[in-house]
């Protein structure tokens, strides 16, 4: 290899050409990198060249070469390369330079160590970390700290020294970066602590989680976003680790973490950071917070917080401790019982509801109608004190204290609209008037504050007439209709979207009362149907077949005809428009088309199983993902790469060096350890959601559609069957239901008497051998899964459809069935004292 032309094309990488750039890459991966000498090159480069982004570029790549090429090193090299590259990185003056070099230490010090190489390293780092200059104390906890997080378990042994240095360095009194290094590399030791063959261990750490907090807090006091940041990461990483750890100081943390939260005086960010540690608290520790009983604080705090949000709306993207707080209510209500969240809650209300300060009137409602979802029967227990309140601020003379009542009714509504919908009569006149006033006051499509109210009527709307009775919605059908059909010519999308969306809701349940205003409705709608050219398009075009499809239900068969095979070929056209939602829509309708057509369906089999069936069978690929400092400012949201929601984490000091000026040279084809960083992403896919949309769709239409389906009952059962252990319990519950509706369906095409079945064994009616054998795939199958099955509801809807299968195989299976019962309900019982004694 040529390593002067080597180094004089890795030095391309910093032109600012991108053409000298790409070429130069492209030379580097197939005519240098995959020599050994290119490593040797490298770590050359990193130990010796004045160019610092030359050294950070160096050791990135060199991170990613060593797996390949380092035991091809001359052995006769290889120490003097260790000693170079520590003393190196020990007097190296640039942090970033430093730990990408500590990286590539760390890499080569993983192979060497387990090949029995470099003894002494692990004394020379302590050494370091131990040391009178600041810098080596730096660089040996780092180090110390990316070791561990490599080696893992093969650690253990030095658990108690490490502890015992860790102890002294996290006190530094000259050092920030040796704090938030002994901080790191404690989270890694509990990791891999053994609680309960280590107690002294445990102990050691445990008492450190005060001097833990300290630096987080002289952090905040600093405003050092990075080091706070780095130190919440570990509190978070320390919260997955066994309970032991936390539990002798989790009631302090929590109040540590409560007042950073609620102090004003705090950066904004390190307050929402504060507020999201407290939910995964509430999350993963919900018996611990609930027997601690902090429920009470925690609600009445964040309710203060929630004040501070001025004239910010609930959908507003960016994150504040306002939005942040409500997040922590609406956890908080889920997670805990009434006593300690809503009925405090509702017992502070008056003070905020009554107030002069309109932000305070605001906080109050939002509050309240955060907490329906997570207690809407508590709450349903107090709506005839709630509902006065709710319509007393909908007639605020605050419109920022109005649109908040505006959103708590459309949330009591989507939990409570049977009940909340007994109110229609005072509810759907004064959301009307406000409706209208919006759309009078509004001073042009640009005219926010007017929008949001009018789309939050909309929604309003929406969530309410699902509520109500085709009686009771027929009446309001002359006011409701024409303000709907009015706004589908407004320019802004998401206010069509919204009035398409209630009109559609407001059809299916008024039922024939909708037809005077089919037609019309229809013809206004159908230019939304073949949309497409923009993400706005697309999303309108999901809304408007959704309505159609409900509308469809509401009229009936013969009304709808025209209409169906132009939808059934914009529906399978939307399937081809790389939209995720778009195909789920499409699924959706023809669902409600099997429904409303039933065996006149038929015609339009073929295609849709076919295209349902291509759904159910598509990989759902590895994410992959490369992002540069053009994304940085992603960093904090959630994303979606590869079909997966993603949050965007924070770049490593490794990977900010060239973001701009450079790309990864290696592709990351052997990038072990930056694949380990996926590991625990628990994401459900933009694939898995559509599946679930899938197989219960499949289930709709050989529900209704059932004597044609009959040729595809066997392929049905062979996709659907692996389903039931798919990975997202969404896809596990549908292909459950879906299997036995088939079963159901199948049974329902057998002779009369045989389907008029009669208790007791052997059976007095026997079903075909087909029926039999159907059944006792499905039932085996659903037996199957129970004894691994981590989602308690999958488990139970499984074993309740299993009592769906009149077959001798499930009446054998009896006994199993009852076993199975008692032992799910004997380990959630189980589960729930291990949480409470935690």
């Amino acid at each position: 290899m040529d390593s002067k032309k080597f180094v004089q094309l890795f030095g391309e990488i910093l032109a600012p050409d991108t053409a000298r750039v790409k070429a130069a890459t492209a030379t580097l991966k197939a005519d240098f990198y995959p020599h050994p000498e290119s490593l040797s090159v490298l770590l050359q480069i990193l130990v010796s060249d004045e160019s610092t982004p030359l050294r950070q570029l160096a050791a990135t790549q060199a991170r990613s070469l060593i797996s390949k090429h380092w035991k091809a090193q001359p052995e006769e090299q290889k120490p003097q390369i260790r000693q170079r590259l520590l003393q190196k990185t020990l007097s190296e003056e640039q942090q970033l330079v430093r730990h990408a070099a500590a990286r590539v230490i760390t890499v080569i010090a993983k192979i060497d160590l387990d090949n029995g190489q470099w003894p002494d390293l692990f004394n020379t780092l302590v050494q370091a970390a131990g040391s009178q200059t600041p810098r080596h104390r730096e660089v040996g906890t780092y180090v110390l700290f990316t070791t561990i997080e490599a080696m893992g378990e093969d650690m253990t042994a030095k658990i108690p020294q490490l502890l015992e240095l860790f102890g002294k360095t996290i006190n530094d009194p000259q050092s920030a970066e040796v704090k938030i290094n002994s901080m790191l590399a404690l989270s890694r030791i509990a990791i891999i602590l053994d609680s309960e063959e280590d107690a002294g261990s445990l102990n050691a750490i445990q008492d450190l989680i005060p001097q833990m907090v300290g630096v987080l807090k002289q952090a905040i006091d600093a405003g050092d976003e990075d080091r706070t940041t780095q130190s919440f990461e570990v509190f978070q990483t320390l919260l997955g680790c066994d309970s032991s750890v936390l539990n002798k100081h989790f009631k302090d943390l929590i109040q540590f973490m409560t007042n950073i939260a609620a102090d004003t005086d705090v950066d904004e960010d390190a307050r929402t950071q504060a507020l999201s540690y407290l939910m995964q608290c509430v999350r993963f520790r919900k018996l611990k917070i609930q027997g601690l009983r902090v429920g009470e604080q925690l609600t009445l705090k964040c309710l203060e917080i929630v004040t501070e949000m001025g004239d910010a709306g609930t959908n507003d993207e960016e994150i504040t401790p306002g939005r942040s707080a409500l997040a922590l209510i609406d956890v908080l209500a889920e997670s805990l019982p009434p006593s300690q969240v809503v009925v405090p809650l509702l017992h502070s209300l008056g003070a905020y509801v009554n107030s002069p300060d309109p932000d305070r009137r605001k906080a109050g409602i939002m509050a309240l109608g955060t907490c329906v979802e997570g207690a809407p029967d508590f709450i349903n227990t107090q709506l005839h004190e709630i509902f006065p309140l709710v319509l007393r601020l909908l007639e605020d003379r605050e419109d920022k204290v109005s649109r908040a009542a505006l959103d708590t009714i459309m949330r009591l509504a989507e939990d409570l609209a049977e009940d909340l919908g007994k109110e229609h009569a005072k509810l759907i006149p004064a959301l009307v008037k406000h409706l209208d006033i919006a759309i009078r006051q509004a001073s042009g499509p640009d005219d926010e504050k007017s929008l949001v109210t009018i789309k939050a009527c909309c929604n309003a709307i929406y969530a309410l007439v699902e509520g109500l009775d085709a009686e009771v919605i027929s009446k309001y059908l002359p006011e409701l209709v024409p303000r709907m059909s009015r706004l589908f010519s407004h320019p802004n999308f998401k206010i069509k979207a919204a009035a398409i969306g209630a009109l559609g809701a407001i059809a299916a349940s008024s039922e024939e009362a909708f037809s005077p205003y089919f037609e019309q409705t229809m013809n206004s709608l159908s230019d939304y149907v073949r949309i497409k050219d923009s993400e706005e398009e697309l999303d309108l075009r999901c809304t408007t077949c959704d309505a159609m499809g409900a509308m469809a239900s509401a009229v009936g068969a013969k009304p709808f005809q025209k209409y169906v095979r132009p939808l059934m070929e914009a529906t399978e056209e939307g399937l081809h428009l790389d939209h995720p939602k778009l195909r789920e829509t499409s699924f959706l309708f023809w669902g409600n088309m099997a429904k409303v057509y039933k065996d006149e369906f038929k015609p339009f089999l073929e295609g849709v199983v076919k295209a349902i069936f291509e759904s159910l069978e598509s990989e759902e690929s590895e994410l992959e993902v490369e992002l540069g400092e053009e994304a940085a400012d992603l960093a904090g949201k959630e994303v979606t790469i590869g079909g997966k929601k993603v949050k965007v984490a924070a770049f490593s000091e490794d990977e900010l060096v060239a973001a701009s000026d450079i790309e990864d040279l290696d592709g990351m084809e052997d990038g072990d350890d930056d694949d380990s960083e996926w590991d625990d992403l628990q994401a459900v896919t933009a694939v898995a959601q559509e599946k679930e949309i899938a197989v219960e769709v499949v289930g709709d239409i050989l529900t209704h559609v059932t004597r044609p389906y009959i040729p595809y009952i066997e392929k049905t059962v062979e996709i659907v069957l692996p389903l039931t252990e798919h990975s997202y319990e969404g896809v596990r519950r549908a292909a459950i239901g879906t299997l036995y509706r088939l079963y159901a369906a199948v049974w329902g095409l057998q002779p009369e008497e045989i389907q008029k079945w009669k208790p007791g064994l052997p059976l007095q009616q026997k079903p075909t051998d087909e029926v039999v054998k159907l059944g006792e795939i499905i039932t085996t199958s659903t037996l199957a899964i129970w004894g691994e099955e981590e989602d308690r509801y999958v488990s139970l809807f499984s074993i309740l459809s299993t009592f769906h299968a009149p077959t001798d195989a499930a009446y054998d299976d009896k006994h199993f069935v009852t076993t199975q019962l008692t032992q799910t309900y004997t380990s959630m019982n189980a589960e729930q004292a291990i949480h409470s004694n935690h």
